[in-house]
């Protein structure tokens, strides 16, 4: 279950791309996942639902996505 109620398309493809994509830094206003940039805000929005995290790897800030996360990804690929 997400804390904090539904979760939008939008999120679901953010989280998506997290999943998918290695290459990912902090820019300006947000972070550049692959080749999509993401808000600050909704990266702050998945954090406050407990789908993904901000680690540092040799000192660079990388996203991974929690357990939550995962099954989210999971459930919305069924159908």
């Amino acid at each position: 279950m997400v804390k904090g109620g539904s979760i939008s398309k939008t999120a679901i493809d953010n989280l998506g791309a997290i999943a998918r994509f290695r290459r990912q830094h902090r820019s300006n206003r947000g972070w550049l996942v692959g080749n999509k940039r993401i808000p600050s805000a909704s990266i702050a929005t998945l954090e406050q639902k407990s789908l993904l995290r901000e680690v540092a790897f040799n000192g660079e800030p990388t996203l991974i996505l929690t357990e939550d996360g995962k099954r989210v990804l999971e459930e919305r690929s069924r159908g």
